[in-house]
């Protein structure tokens, strides 16, 4: 349709979902391509991480919140979009790589949480109208993201969760200092 602009957030979705796919109709288990902490092979899985995911329902419920918070971030700047969805990949993987169990993580939890504290966190710092909107938003749909943070459970990756949510604060402040110095100059 003429006008109407896909998200970004979209075509990474469609990734997540083709190699889901891919993982179901083929002999291969994509799970060892994640994140293996302390072990120098698992570095290799921080970039494929976010992308792999143990089962349908792991897929299916991260592919909301991803969509829709990248969709927020992509209203606020293009650019930051896949700039912050680079940084949080990274500092949220190396995050998970220190601090995670002895076990793959995989899954994009860790992203859309970067994505979901970005968003607040750029609220606090920015305090436009469209940041507060945003955050608002952003709150009212996923406030209880909050409570992953506490979810222990062993084939969960609070790890994951809480270097996505930092990696999230983190990508806030270097946005907002980057745009105050090119205000003051």
């Amino acid at each position: 349709m003429p006008g109407v602009k896909i998200p970004h957030a979209a075509y990474l979705l469609a990734l997540m979902w083709l190699i889901h796919i891919a993982q179901t109709i083929l002999p291969v288990n994509f799970t060892s391509y994640g994140i293996l902490p302390r072990e120098l092979s698992g570095l290799l899985g921080i970039p494929l991480a976010p992308w792999l995911h143990a089962d349908w329902w792991h897929l299916i419920s991260n592919s909301l919140p991803f969509l829709v918070l990248g969709a927020l971030i992509q209203f606020k700047n293009t650019e930051i979009f896949w700039e912050s969805t680079l940084i949080i990949i990274i500092v949220a993987g190396f995050g998970t790589w220190l601090l995670g169990s002895s076990a793959y993580h995989i899954g994009a939890s860790g992203l859309v949480l970067g994505y979901w504290s970005f968003l607040i966190t750029d609220a606090i710092y920015r305090r436009s109208i469209k940041a507060i909107f945003i955050a608002s938003i952003t709150l009212a749909i996923y406030g209880g993201f909050i409570f992953i943070v506490l979810d222990f459970r062993s084939h969960i990756s609070w790890s994951g969760h809480i270097c996505g949510i930092l990696a999230g604060i983190l990508v806030a402040k270097l946005y907002f200092n980057s745009t105050a110095k090119t205000i003051a100059q």
